[in-house]
């Protein structure tokens, strides 16, 4: 399993620096996303539609006051998948800066009575095939 890029290109930048890549959105900012989360729905759409936890998937994510995120992907009697980043914003899109990749991702989100919902471009290889496969990675998240 590659979950190594969870939420990769709805628009990407390849400028490295933070221009653009702010604490504060159009309508949210980190503070009022900051915290952990788990996904009530996680759903993979690529050549076929794949819901994460009907799967016995277990997707977290924790967001820390400075931006600094985890990932984590767990399915029962495999290693967890962790991914790490920063996060700011871009006007009114969730900018998703990877540890290990430079490359700035954006992604629509939304946070409405505690639920945050995250919706985006991504590879992942769910079939566990060693392929990524390029799809639409959408979650709905509460307050963990």
């Amino acid at each position: 399993l590659a979950v190594l890029a969870i939420f990769i290109t709805l628009t990407s930048c390849g400028d490295d620096d933070d221009e653009d890549f702010s604490a504060t959105g159009t309508n949210l900012s980190i503070a009022d996303i900051s915290g952990s989360w788990i996904a009530t729905s996680a759903t993979f759409s690529a050549p076929e539609n794949i819901d994460i936890l009907a799967e016995g998937g277990i997707v977290t994510l924790v967001i820390q006051p400075n931006g600094n995120f985890t990932f984590t992907l767990k399915y029962p009697g495999e290693a967890d998948e962790v991914s790490t980043g920063k996060l700011g914003f871009d006007g009114e899109w969730l900018a998703v800066r990877f540890d290990d990749d430079p490359e700035e991702a954006s992604f629509f989100i939304s946070l409405v009575n505690n639920m945050l919902t995250l919706r985006g471009q991504v590879e992942l290889d769910m079939d566990r095939n060693g392929i990524e496969d390029f799809g639409i990675l959408a979650m709905k998240l509460k307050r963990n």
